[in-house]
Order: C-alpha cells, then sequence, then structure tokens
C-alpha cells in the first residue's frame, strides 16, 4: 500500500516525515541521542508490524485465492487495497492543476486519509452483496463513472464534485442532455459491457461468496460502518476548525494548516477529495458571531430603523406599486474581457450601448461555469454567500431549509402578482418546495404544458422566455424572478454562419463550440434589446435587473492568468421604462441587487433594507479593506444573517417590512 501512495504522488516520500508520529519523534525532543533514536524507531517499526501483519497475512492468502480463482475474503483485501489506490489516483488526477500551498501540492495525511476511506468503501460493497465478481464490477464502475464525472465537472466548473451533486441522480434525464445527447450511449455502453461480463462470467471467473458465515459478515459490515462514523464524529467535533491532535491522520491533515477559506476546490486538491466531503457532511453553515445575543440583534434593529427612517425621508415611491423583473441570464458575460480570444464581429453591441445608458456595471460570482442557484438565492435574499462557511455549495439545498425566515423582496408584492419563470427541471436544487413556501402564484417550467416558443443550441431561448414574460404581465404591480436557458450547455448554434471566434491552443472541436457560445450571445443581445422595446410601451413603472450569473466554463485557466478576478466577473445592468439617476456601482455581489432597485427607484426601504444599502455603499465586494464604520456595517449583516439561518430568530418582522401605499 505505501507502494501505492507513492506511486499516486511523486512528493509522498517529501511529507512522510511529517505524519504525526515522525514528526513528533524527530522535532518536539524525544530524541536525546543515538541511542533514544533508536529505541524510538524500533516503537514505531513494531507498532507498524502489529497494524499490518494480519493485514499483510490475509493478503497473501488473497492473492493465492485469486490465483486459484477461488477468492474470499482475503482476496477482497486485496482487491479493496488495489482499488482504493487506484480510485485516490484518478479522482484527484481528475481535479489536478499545478496549484501548491506552502510548497506542496499535496498535505501530509491526505492520500493515507483518502486510501483508508476507499478501502473501506471497497470493502463495504464486497461485504454487502457478497458475490465476488459483482462486488469487482460494480466497484470498477464505481471508479469509472465517479473520475469521469469529476473530470467532466472541474473542466466545466474548476470544482470537484460535492455531495450537493448527488441530488442531480434523481434527474438523470436532465444531466445527460446538459452532456449532450452522445452521453445516453456511451452510459448505456458501459453498462451493458459490464452487465454483459457478469452475466458470461458469474460461473466461472471470479465466483463464490465473499464471507460464507452470517455472523462474520455482520461482524465486518457493522466495523466498517463504525469507522465511518468514528470519522465523522472525528469531524462533528471540531471546535475552532481543529480536532484532537492525537487522532492519527486526520489530525496533522486537519490541524497543520488551515486552508478552509481557499475554498472547495483547493482543499480537495491539496488535502483530498474526501476530507472536503467529510469536511461538507459536518460543517456548520455559518460561524456563530462572538457577540451574538438577543440584545446585540435588539441594538440592530433599532440603529437600521432610525437609518431606515433617514433614507425615507427623501424617498417618495413604494415599491410595491412598481414592477420588478429579475433576469438571470444564463452564462451571460461579455467576451472582450477574455484575453487573446478572436471575435470576429461583437456579439453585444446593442447590450453595451443599454449598459452605457443606465446603471450598469460587473457582477462579482460565486462560481465558474456553474452556480445559478447561488446567484439566484443571493439577489432574491440580499444575503450573501461570502459570509457563510467555505464547505457550502448549493444555498437552496444547504441553506434554506434550516433557516428561520427567507427575506425575499418577492414579499413586497402581492402572492398573486408573484411569478417565476425557468425552463428547466422544477425540482432542481428543490425550486419548486422553495417557491411554494415563498408564495410565488405561478412557476413556469419544462413540464408545462402550452408554452410556446423555440430552443437555440437545445435549449429554450432568450426570445421564447421574454415572450413568456410579456405574456403573463397585466395591469397590477408585479414581481418576475426569470432565468433563461438559452446559453447553457452543451454549446451548438450554427447562425450567424459569419461569426467565429477562437483561442490560442484550443482543438478544433473547443473553437467549435466557443464560436457557438458568441452566436448564443449575439441572439440573447437581439432578444434584450427587442424585450426592452416592448417593456417601454407598456403603462405602467418597470424596472429590469439583468445579470449574467456565471461566465461558462469554456475558457482554459490561461485565460485570466492576467486577471485571475475576471474568471468570476460578469455583466449587469438596471434598466427602467420611466426617468431614472444612473448610479455608479462599477462592481457589485448579486446580493446588492435589490438595496439598488430600491435606490433606483426611489422607493422607500425597511430596517433590512436600510442595511443592505449601507453595505452597498460601504462594505461591499468593491471595497479591498473594511475599517471602522465599514467593519462595523460587514459585522451588523453577518449578525443578521447569522440569526436568519443559524441563530434563534429574534429579529422581529417589523425589520423586513417594507413601506408599501397601505402603510
Amino acid at each position: 500500500m505505501l507502494i501505492g501512495f507513492c506511486l499516486t504522488d511523486s512528493k509522498i516520500y517529501k511529507i512522510l516525515p511529517e505524519t504525526s508520529y515522525l514528526r513528533d519523534l524527530f522535532t518536539d525532543g524525544l530524541i536525546k541521542n543515538q541511542f533514544s533514536y533508536l529505541m524510538e524507531l524500533d516503537k514505531f517499526i513494531i507498532l507498524l508490524i502489529i497494524i499490518l501483519f494480519p493485514f499483510v497475512f490475509c493478503s497473501i492468502i488473497g492473492i493465492d485465492q485469486l490465483y486459484r480463482n477461488r477468492p474470499k475474503f482475503g482476496a477482497a483485501l486485496v482487491c479493496s487495497s488495489f482499488f482504493a489506490i487506484t480510485f485516490n489516483y484518478t479522482i484527484q488526477n481528475s481535479i489536478r492543476t499545478d496549484v501548491t500551498i506552502l510548497g506542496r501540492n499535496l498535505f501530509p495525511g491526505a492520500t493515507a486519509f483518502q486510501v483508508l476511506v476507499f478501502f473501506a468503501l471497497f470493502l463495504l460493497i464486497y461485504c454487502l452483496f457478497n458475490e465476488f465478481l459483482l462486488s469487482t464490477l460494480l466497484s470498477v464502475f464505481l471508479i469509472i463513472g465517479i473520475s469521469i464525472a469529476s473530470y467532466f465537472k472541474f473542466q466545466y466548473r474548476q470544482e470537484p464534485i460535492l455531495p450537493s451533486d448527488l441530488s442531480w441522480l434523481m434527474h438523470p434525464g436532465i444531466m445527460f442532455d446538459s452532456l449532450g445527447p452522445q452521453s445516453y450511449f456511451y452510459v448505456f455502453l458501459i453498462v451493458a459491457v459490464f452487465l454483459g461480463l457478469y452475466l458470461s462470467c458469474r460461473k466461472i471467473l471470479l465466483y463464490g461468496r465473499v464471507l460464507e458465515n452470517y455472523y462474520l459478515r455482520g461482524i465486518v459490515i457493522i466495523s466498517i460502518f463504525s469507522f465511518f462514523i468514528g470519522i465523522y464524529s472525528v469531524f462533528k467535533q471540531r471546535r475552532d476548525g481543529k480536532v484532537d491532535d492525537s487522532i492519527p491522520v486526520i489530525g496533522i491533515l486537519n490541524n497543520q494548516h488551515d486552508i478552509s477559506w481557499f475554498g472547495n476546490t483547493t482543499n480537495a486538491q491539496i488535502k483530498s477529495l474526501s476530507y472536503v466531503w467529510f469536511s461538507h457532511l459536518t460543517s456548520e453553515v455559518m460561524i456563530k458571531p462572538k457577540d451574538y445575543s438577543k440584545s446585540s440583534i435588539q441594538k440592530i434593529e433599532e440603529k437600521y430603523k432610525k437609518v431606515a427612517g433617514d433614507i425615507n425621508l427623501t424617498r417618495k415611491e413604494n415599491i410595491n406599486e412598481q414592477t420588478v423583473i429579475y433576469v438571470l441570464s444564463e452564462s451571460f458575460s461579455d467576451p472582450s474581457r477574455i484575453e487573446d480570444m478572436k471575435v470576429s464581429s461583437n456579439p453585444i453591441p446593442k447590450i453595451q450601448e443599454i449598459k452605457k445608458r443606465t446603471t450598469s456595471g460587473l457582477m462579482k460570482s460565486d462560481g465558474y461555469g456553474g452556480g445559478t442557484a447561488n446567484m439566484e438565492f443571493q439577489t432574491l435574499t440580499g444575503l450573501p454567500m461570502y459570509n457563510l462557511s467555505p464547505s457550502i455549495s448549493i444555498l437552496y439545498t444547504q441553506v434554506a431549509p434550516v433557516m428561520n425566515y427567507f427575506p425575499s423582496i418577492s414579499n413586497s408584492f402581492n402572492s398573486n402578482n408573484r411569478i417565476v419563470i425557468h425552463i428547466a427541471s422544477p425540482s432542481n436544487y428543490s425550486r419548486n418546495i422553495i417557491y411554494g413556501n415563498l408564495d410565488f402564484a405561478k412557476f413556469i417550467h419544462y413540464g408545462n404544458k402550452g408554452k410556446e416558443g423555440y430552443n437555440i443550441g437545445g435549449n429554450y431561448s432568450d426570445e421564447s422566455t421574454y415572450q413568456l414574460v410579456l405574456k403573463n404581465m397585466n395591469k397590477d404591480s408585479q414581481f418576475f424572478s426569470v432565468m433563461t436557458m438559452q446559453n447553457h450547455t452543451p454549446w451548438n448554434e450554427p447562425n450567424p454562419i459569419d461569426m467565429n471566434a477562437s483561442y490560442p491552443g484550443f482543438s478544433d472541436n473547443a473553437n467549435k463550440q466557443l464560436s457557438a457560445y458568441i452566436r448564443m450571445l449575439y441572439h440573447t443581445d437581439n432578444a434584450t434589446q427587442d424585450f426592452l422595446e416592448k417593456l417601454a410601451k407598456i403603462d405602467k413603472k418597470i424596472t429590469v435587473v439583468f445579470y449574467g450569473d456565471h461566465l461558462p466554463g469554456l475558457y482554459p485557466e490561461s485565460a485570466f492568468k492576467n486577471n485571475p478576478e475576471g474568471q468570476y466577473q460578469t455583466d449587469y445592468f438596471i434598466w427602467s421604462n420611466f426617468e431614472t439617476p444612473k448610479l455608479d456601482y462599477p462592481l457589485v455581489n448579486s446580493s446588492d441587487f435589490s438595496a439598488m432597485v430600491f435606490e433606483q427607484t426611489n422607493s422607500k426601504v425597511s430596517p433590512y433594507y436600510a442595511l443592505l444599502t449601507e453595505v452597498l455603499k460601504k462594505a461591499s465586494v468593491d471595497k479591498k479593506a473594511l475599517e471602522g464604520e465599514a467593519r462595523e456595517i460587514a459585522e451588523d449583516l453577518k449578525m443578521v444573517e447569522y440569526d436568519l439561518i443559524s441563530g434563534k430568530g429574534y429579529l422581529s418582522k417589523d425589520f423586513f417590512e417594507v413601506p408599501s401605499a397601505k402603510n
């Protein structure tokens, strides 16, 4: 197994001395002289022999069992070890880049921890199914399937597979559609091959039960589950991010260097994917602010009640007497900001012109190639993702279910006039449940019958989506949450045929996809201009917040070498069909949009939106270092966010009550 570790990463030999026992041996003053050195080394070797001897003995028996085609438990140990080392290699290489932290691309304990976890997982498969050939084929299928999925997700989103991604298994059709029609064929082919192998070989190759004794089998299964529960408990009992330093492997892996703030991708690369998974499954949604209490929340309420009063002295309008449309434009981002990319002609001249005349700029995205639902959550609630635990990946499924209150801007409108349009599966990220809880009267999705429209690039076109908005427009004040699908993968659009794009070093197929994406932006540009022209003719006050949720997962990492922030910056504008000021916010977070809408439309605010207005002006993502008043405002938001998500729910309803024409 040690040889397997070394094969997994060429730098493993450099970090072996930093495992917790050897680190103590060489650095904590235990070695006084040559004699004590030999004594301590003897203890270490004896300990290794005691631990490894039973495993080595069983492995020798297992190899003999495999040779004689009579596999039993010993053979399961051998194969589980081999699969664990192989899976560790494939899964880590699927997310590998040249990233290094403190001069390392792997932290001490990372490989050992992951191989042990995978070993227990594969051994559990053998014991649960208790049929050697079936368990072996399932293990191989698992390694191939997850490694390929991890590779593709990382290529498109620069993010590892996470526990929250398991929700997609409930919607395999949508998942395969996003990968293209050929994915069905490959999956069918792989399943057919494995099924054929099993049916043709089960009587002649590697046949027999892993454990004949049911009591022994039960003991092994319980032991493996206890192993996983033990690891879970260790992670769950972390205090200030630390575990007991005496715990083997996990102690040094978790405690030596805290890089949680680097995010899921870097932690998976440096500390292993298994470490990230256990962190996800056991982490708190949000760290408790040290001064959090009922009295501190009451002080914040009083503070921003006064701020709201001051703001409202100069605000004359009410948001519930207007119509607000949030348009999340899938994968929309100006390609002119991508260094070295060549485009035959500008695909978005009309939107660029709109941005010149309106409140506009760049929006900081929390994802690359994905993260749509997280952007939507932040625009609706005003709660930024940057205050949450780095282990949180999907706000709708990990955060929304535990919230004490969901402060959506849609709450300012009559429930009969709240409409969502998203032509995708209604159950993705539990959207159908979320919208139901928010009292949206209508959710138009891909399952609705009677929709008119057409596709571009394999998905519902932006023009068709905009037509649904216009079709559902009435004379009342309304709130629309609109998410387009046109520019989602797969990128496959032939028109206009004379519009092309290329990037240095791209293959013909990659440039073909890039050209298709650029053409799809061209269609977005025309459809958006036409949409606004039609809204301008409607006799009621309408404001549109248009923004791209993230960049497409098309560009190589080298495209952002000179501008790393550019990988997470998209375009936005706020347009109204009536006279409004052109505000100056060149860089905002998605959670800032609601405060901006209130300001641009001169609408009165609640104490909550007064807080968000202060954050927008003094403590948002465009501010590099927060001091004094700005830091205090940021801490106030963090306190409010904690109370809503993980706290006691001390905030009163009055804190969120937006002034309306009736009050």
